[in-house]
């Protein structure tokens, strides 16, 4: 008898401590399913006597990464809500027992993207601290065309580190939202790995960020700030030519890169972007801005800026996109690097959507880019990348 009291006992307790921690209410399992059947070919010239050639197909996610995740939110009381996020990246195309190179080995290769824990209020807004994604990152999604996946955005490559993707150890503020204004601050300090466990490890530099954005029925306009540096190395910036552009595959030849900026130990990478959109409703234009530079504290230093212009028209389950890019970037090396002292990039990308519902669509995707590198009259660099692809997308 005293044995099965003790059992009762013991299990009352396990049901009060599980009822007492259940978020089953606050729990969503989310997700993106993207296959594309896709054709990619670049050609990337570092002088008029070396060019490198290739081109890829097979299937791969063209409009957005295909991820799983899932997040919650559970109500502490006085409009205040703890919240949590995991999630991975998918590459459903890859079968587990195919190793096919770097990033690509098995269905569910251990990427970790945006998971965190935080707290909110409407009053004083958020905190989060984990792995996150960048304002940078958030305001690119304004394309008209989304992040595509593998476009070779003019915009994408302002910097030679992910960083500008997301962060780890990051801790994210923002602010509630005041006449349809919110601000974020983000800091993730130095990361180094210990190279002697892990040769491939890498150093993580210092990264701060401050945004700003303003949204209403018709208008969105986003401001982004960030800085990136690495007390114990020197930091670069680099424009790629790039090869393949879809996220978590890479390929032996990505294309020609070209350094812009260098810089002394404690030089930082700045970058300043600017989203501005405005809904029209039969048609929504957008317009983005991004420079990246280095100066100062020994620094060589460098600028690349770009401009991006497009389009969204939507036409009852259809929609279509068309944006154009173009953008400069210079050095002042000295000896210039590589030989390079400037250069110019363009990026026209068109996309076709048709949505059978909310959850499924169909798309068609063509981007063409150029890179011309100029320094001498003998002497030039660049290419270009094509890429084209058929998809299907399921958004849970």
């Amino acid at each position: 008898m005293k044995k099965t009291l003790v059992a009762l006992a013991t299990l009352s307790a396990i049901g009060s401590a599980f009822a007492d921690v259940d978020v089953s209410g606050g729990i969503k399992l989310y997700g993106v399913i993207d296959q594309a059947a896709m054709k990619q070919s670049w050609s990337s010239s570092e002088k008029i006597s070396t060019t490198t050639a290739s081109s890829q197909s097979g299937l791969f996610a063209a409009s957005s990464t295909s991820r799983l995740g899932v997040r919650g939110k559970r109500d502490l009381g006085n409009e205040t809500n703890a919240l949590f996020q995991i999630e991975i990246e998918l590459v459903p195309q890859n079968n587990s027992d195919q190793d096919t190179g770097y990033k690509t080995r098995g269905l569910m290769p251990p990427k970790n993207r945006g998971t965190f824990v935080g707290l909110e209020n409407p009053k004083n807004g958020s905190i989060r601290l984990g792995t996150q994604e960048t304002s940078a990152y958030e305001l690119f999604a304004m394309d008209v065309n989304g992040r595509v996946e593998y476009k070779p955005q003019v915009w994408r490559y302002t910097t030679s580190n992910s960083t500008q993707d997301r962060t780890g150890h990051s801790v994210k503020l923002t602010s509630p939202t005041v006449s349809g204004f919110t601000a974020a601050v983000m800091y993730a300090p130095k990361q180094q790995p210990d190279i002697a466990k892990d040769s491939n490890s890498k150093t993580t530099p210092n990264y701060n960020s401050f945004g700003l954005n303003y949204a209403n029925e018709e208008i969105k306009v986003s401001f982004v700030r960030d800085r990136e540096f690495d007390k114990s190395s020197a930091t670069a910036a680099q424009y790629r030519m790039p090869g393949d552009q879809y996220e978590g595959l890479r390929n032996t030849i990505e294309g020609f890169e070209t350094p812009y900026a260098s810089g002394g130990k404690s030089a930082p990478l700045i970058r300043n972007i600017l989203g501005a959109s405005y809904d029209f409703k039969t048609a929504k234009v957008v317009y983005m801005y991004a420079d990246s530079s280095i100066t100062g504290d020994g620094a060589a230093g460098g600028k690349l800026s770009t401009s991006t212009f497009g389009v969204r028209v939507p036409l009852d389950n259809f929609a279509f996109a068309i944006s154009y890019g173009t953008g400069s970037y210079s050095n002042n090396l000295s000896s210039g690097v590589s030989g390079y002292r400037s250069g110019s990039v363009t990026d026209t990308t068109f996309g076709a959507y048709y949505n059978f519902d909310k959850s499924t669509s169909t798309y068609i995707l063509y981007s063409n880019s150029t890179h011309v590198a100029t320094a001498a009259a003998t002497t030039y660099g660049g290419g270009f990348t094509r890429a084209a692809a058929v998809g299907l997308k399921y958004v849970f």
